[in-house]
């Protein structure tokens, strides 16, 4: 586990996650709706359900979302995750704009402190209040931090604000 741990950390809390909730709880959760809802990883969730620890509430064959199509291109938030270490453009609906002492979050996807988001960093920035029905688009290196994917920015006029 050290080893996964050190080199695959997203494998590593998935098989925590896992391995977590795949023995009886004192929540005793078997539904794999409520599973997600504690922030349990989809693919942790997904390998529960296959071995028959829990079951979705609905018989239905969960339907895929039709693909986005972000304006101008580039990568989808849910996907960034995946491209870490390279220069993207990642775009997403604005979930949230949290400021701190630091600068500004803005969360894109899911809300904080959900792992499945993504968070364009602002550093000592304080952003103009934006439209919460904006889709936000973004171009930096895509970083993992505690296992979020996000990008530093630096310049809030970088961020493209789409409504």
């Amino acid at each position: 586990m050290q080893t996964l741990s050190d080199n695959c950390s997203d494998a590593y809390e998935v098989a925590v996650d896992y391995l977590a909730s795949s023995t009886d709880s004192a929540f005793g959760l078997r539904n794999c709706e409520d599973l997600l809802g504690y922030d349990v990883r989809p693919e942790a969730v997904k390998l529960l359900e296959e071995d028959g620890t829990c079951t979705f509430a609905t018989a239905v064959a969960p339907v895929e979302p039709p693909e986005p199509a972000w304006p101008n291109g580039g990568l989808g938030w849910d996907e960034a995750r995946a491209h870490a270490g390279t220069v993207q453009r990642v775009c997403g609906p604005l979930v949230s704009v949290r400021e701190t002492d630091d600068g500004t979050f803005v969360n894109v996807g899911l809300d904080y402190p959900s792992p499945g988001r993504f968070t364009f960093v602002f550093w000592d920035v304080y952003l103009d209040p934006i439209d919460a029905a904006a889709t936000v688009c973004g171009s930096g290196e895509v970083y993992l931090y505690e296992g979020v994917p996000q990008i530093e920015m630096w310049d809030p006029g970088a961020l493209e604000v789409w409504r």
